[in-house]
């Protein structure tokens, strides 16, 4: 009964402090837009990506204008003609691409690999007019797509690839450049419908890879950074008339079948034995279409054997890596669950649901639904885990509501989690967070949270158990910009759905910066200097845990090139001794060192292309010297080649102790057409001796269904850092899965 009146009063704090968040008076006026509507197809269109029907000749193209290398200059209708139109089932997208088909760069059929070595057709559709999330749907000239999900206003390039959804594209070469076409169902979409009339925020571009070229409707200025011409605050208002509701049902059964070979240890045996099962699954998604703008999702015996394995690192921290969610059920409209504090930390992490340690735990099913209805936004999120690998049965639950208010550009909300076990034990988190956009550039950003357990001592409320963040920034790059932050933690603190590095702590920050964009006639694009610090403070005694400060410097080539350089001066307190790997410890105590960091990206234009790191100086009593090279080659359509190295040499002369450690991950991917694709993933990382290898043969004829070979075995580097000497093979699975839309 305690549980319950505590979920209840949580629940009274988070909807009645909303509330009062949402309805207190407005001190900003609300902001206009012309609205640009999308022509109503007149004829039949055939998805092959020649262009050439009378219906588009009757569409008006888009006026574009350039966005790289210089900003605002009209396009011609001879080089470049992007149309938009739709009828009653389908969002239509074309383009005519002039130019030298010499020139054209498309080194891949492999869908989700658009990058800046590849010519591309994009749109973005901000299709609830939140100026925050985008959908990006992209085509190349290979007929290769990319479609993923933008939230927070494009911010550091947040793009997520791993978001799918049901759509078509078919282009072509010419002797005179390239054409293509895009078909995207309205049922695939979520978006308000009032009597037929949709409004939607659009963004439409071209890009050419051999001269680092974009053309852009709206116009869009680079004020921002690299990643402005994909902000959802800048699209254009749209209109689309006599488009109906669309509530469809989609039923997804997968079968799932393949052998594990697992080394275990007898307890009393001198050797390692392999033990073998097999294995046979079968589960169900469901997504229905309740209304134009709500969905749910149902899963039965949720199956992730497809996901690609987690990147290997090393950890040269005494705080935990954090890794990012790849499961395609957390990923469509994630950004409705985002409540975050800066960096990784964030009052929900989807991968605390079906993942300990790294490992998989069974889902036995679940369910979510989104919804955007009169300015809100509403998320609803439980998932149940099974008793599987000595852990006991877990239900986690999420509730999210936003609400947009002031202006296009703010929101406030607040979050509900719960974690319950099967005997009744519980960790309950809640709060308020609210993004505010002051004037012009300048945003306020604000997060209150709170976490409560089962124990009997626990507090509803409490200072030591709070989480809070107020962070002001200026979102912009030319002129004068900074970015002033606060954060604390309760000793009490402990969000078992969301993830945090410290605890226990005060921090503050961030940054003040200058940036330039050139001129037409210099070679340079943009450049930005920074000093940048923080500073944490330990709640107990307000002692000094970790300073750091420095300045940097950015600078961006108009050929598509950049590079950074960082300095920066660290004290670290170390209250108890943490050790790296190999018995090499960091001693309790202060340490003062400086630190240098140099990074160099080529241009990305080209099919040969790399990413170069080096950084350096002191670390805690020692030195350190850390150096990657990460190129990437497509030597062919069907082929695409990423290499990542990383050197760490860290040495402590006067304890006489050191450590090296490499990782290396090398991907090759064979992409024989837009359906037909094996990549293979090989990684190595000799702080923890370990290989990994994750292969996968994908069929996929059409957007839903699909037909999946992997093959993952983890290796032992070293074996006989242990006793009994290890096996080679730690373990190995081969699993077939097929799944099919209905």
């Amino acid at each position: 009964m305690y549980k319950f009146t505590i979920l209840y009063r949580c629940n009274q704090i988070l909807i009645g402090s909303v509330f009062l968040l949402l309805f207190m008076p407005s001190l900003l006026s609300a902001q206009t837009f012309d609205i640009y509507e999308i022509p109503k197809l007149n004829g039949p269109i055939t998805l092959d990506g020649n262009v050439d029907e009378p219906a588009w000749k009757a569409i008006e193209p888009l006026p574009l204008v350039t966005h790289w290398p210089s900003f605002g200059e009209s396009v011609d209708l001879d080089q470049t003609q992007i149309r938009i139109a739709h009828d009653e089932d389908y969002l239509y997208v074309s383009c005519r691409c002039y130019g030298d088909p010499e020139n054209i760069s498309a080194p891949t059929y492999k869908r989700n690999q658009a990058n800046m070595a590849m010519d591309g057709l994009a749109i973005i559709l901000d299709t609830f007019n939140d100026n925050e999330n985008g959908l990006m749907f992209n085509v190349t000239p290979s007929g290769s797509r990319m479609d993923g999900a933008i939230s927070n206003d494009a911010l550091d390039g947040n793009l997520n690839i791993f978001w799918d959804t049901i759509w078509e594209a078919e282009a072509v070469i010419t002797d005179y450049g390239w054409t293509a076409e895009m078909r995207i169902p309205f049922s695939s979409l979520r978006f308000e419908s009032e009597e037929g009339r949709v409004e939607m925020g659009l963004i439409a571009y071209r890009y050419s890879a051999h001269n680092v070229t974009l053309e852009i409707f709206p116009e869009v200025p680079p004020n921002w950074g690299l990643w402005s011409f994909v902000k959802p605050s800048q699209t254009q208002n749209i209109v689309l008339n006599n488009v109906e509701s669309h509530t469809p049902v989609f039923i997804t059964p997968y079968l799932l079948g393949g052998i594990q070979r697992q080394a275990t240890l007898p307890e009393g045996d001198d050797g390692y034995r392999h033990d073998r099962e097999l294995t046979y699954e079968a589960g169900l998604d469901l997504k229905i279409g309740i209304t134009d703008n709500t969905t749910l999702d149902l899963t039965l015996n949720t199956d992730f054997a497809q996901v690609e394995a987690d990147d290997q690192q090393v950890n040269l921290t005494r705080f935990s890596l954090f890794f990012p969610e790849r499961r395609q059920f957390f990923l469509e409209r994630a950004a409705v669950f985002d409540f975050t504090f800066g960096g990784s930390d964030r009052l929900f992490h989807s991968r605390r649901i079906g993942l300990h340690e790294g490992q998989p735990v069974r889902i036995l099913g679940g369910a979510r639904t989104i919804s955007r209805t009169g300015g809100w936004d509403i998320g609803l999120l439980s998932m149940q885990t099974a008793h599987d690998q000595g852990l006991l049965s877990e239900n986690h639950s999420v509730v999210r509501v936003r609400r947009q208010l002031f202006n296009p550009q703010s929101y406030a909300g607040g979050m509900l989690t719960s974690r319950i076990d099967e005997n009744g034990n519980y960790n309950l988190s809640y709060g308020l967070d609210g993004i505010f956009n002051l004037w012009g550039d300048d945003f306020l950003n604000i997060n209150l949270a709170q976490t409560t357990d089962s124990d009997p001592g626990a507090s509803v409320i409490s200072f030591q158990s709070m989480r809070l963040q107020a962070d002001w920034e200026r979102r912009s790059f030319d002129g004068f910009n900074y970015n002033f932050n606060y954060n604390y933690s309760g000793e009490l603190y402990e969000p078992a759905m969301g993830f945090q590095l410290r605890r226990n702590y005060m921090r503050f920050g961030e940054r003040i910066s200058w940036g330039w964009t050139l001129g037409d006639d210099s070679s340079l694009q943009r450049i930005q200097a920074s000093m940048n610090g923080s500073l944490y403070l330990s709640n107990e005694d307000r002692s000094l845990e970790t300073s750091e400060f420095g300045p940097s410097v950015e600078i961006t080539w108009k050929r598509g090139d950049f590079a950074n350089a960082e300095f920066t001066y660290i004290t670290e307190d170390i209250p108890q001794a943490f050790q790296l790997a190999n018995d090499v410890e960091i001693p309790a105590g202060r340490y003062t060192f400086p630190e240098t960091s140099l990074s160099y990206h080529t241009p990305r234009g080209e099919s040969l292309r790399a990413i170069f790191r080096a950084g350096g100086g002191g670390f805690f009593d020692g030195t350190r010297f850390t150096a990657s090279v990460t190129p990437t080659w497509d030597p062919a359509r069907i082929v695409n080649l990423n290499l990542f190295y990383q050197f760490n040499r860290i040495e402590f002369s006067e304890r006489n102790q050191d450590l090296t450690a490499h990782v290396a991950r090398f991907r090759t991917e064979f992409t024989f057409s837009t359906s037909l694709t094996f990549s293979s993933f090989v990684q190595f990382n000799s702080a923890n001796d370990i290989g990994v290898i994750n292969s996968r043969f994908r069929y996929n004829p059409k957007d839903g269904n699909n037909f999946y070979l992997v093959y993952n075995e983890t290796l032992n580097a070293d074996r006989d850092r242990l006793t009994p000497r290890l096996p080679a093979s730690e373990s190995r699975a081969v699993m077939l899965k097929f799944d099919y839309t209905f």
